[in-house]
């Protein structure tokens, strides 16, 4: 997972991706399938970006393939999520400080993740974590792969879409997102993910985007 706690270009899109409606406390990360769109990354990025400007928690929601636990070294076996939910653990010992973020792993794989996630005490959970925090990152499972997403976008005030860059067709771009707005999920926005500017810009694709926010200029 690639992090970076500073998140500069992050910090410059978030509101115009998610926050320009200020009540958008709870943002879902999706992406399309199994295979990795960087969609954790996005996640982790967004959070500490907006932990420079509000009091953040990201949530591992994707309690079938969690990433949080290994990716910031928690130890193994940490409580988290699904101890919530299943009431076999407390808040203040599922809740870890990184740098400028709080993280609620996911806590052990369930039998019964849609179940759980899907349940009043999640929604519950949530609402208590909405009073003790300004903006709630969740990392979902991906969208066409189970209807876990599906149940969470229906929780969150807005939803980003993680599309991996010349690796995913534009028809299953268009399935996905429309699985999630069939399910009313507040879409505020795709973000394209491990793009090669340099490719990009020989091939002139993006050109106008990325010389408006001068990121032509800078080496990713």
């Amino acid at each position: 997972m690639d992090i970076d706690r500073n998140a500069p270009a992050v910090v410059a899109h978030t509101d115009r991706l998610i926050y320009v409606d200020s009540d958008a406390d709870v943002a879902a990360v999706a992406s399309q399938r199994l295979v990795d769109r960087g969609k954790s990354s996005v996640s982790a990025n967004l959070a500490f970006a907006m932990g420079q400007l509000h009091r953040v928690l990201l949530i591992d929601a994707d309690l079938r393939r969690a990433t949080l636990e290994k990716a910031f070294e928690l130890k193994p076996g940490t409580p988290g999520l699904v101890n919530l939910i299943g009431g076999n653990a407390r808040l203040e010992d599922c809740i870890h400080s990184v740098g400028n973020v709080d993280m609620i792993a996911a806590g052990p794989v369930p039998s019964n993740p849609l179940e759980l996630l899907s349940s009043p005490r999640f929604a519950k959970l949530l609402e208590v974590l909405k009073g003790r925090y300004e903006r709630i990152i969740i990392d979902s499972p991906p969208s066409q792969a189970v209807s876990d997403a599906a149940v969470l976008s229906t929780l969150a005030d807005a939803v980003i879409y993680v599309v991996k860059s010349d690796s995913t067709l534009i028809p299953h771009v268009q399935k996905g997102v429309s699985q999630l707005q069939n399910s009313s999920a507040p879409v505020a926005g795709v973000v394209l993910n491990h793009v090669d500017i340099e490719k990009a810009k020989k091939n002139g694709q993006f050109r106008g985007y990325y010389d408006y926010y001068g990121y032509s200029e800078q080496t990713v």
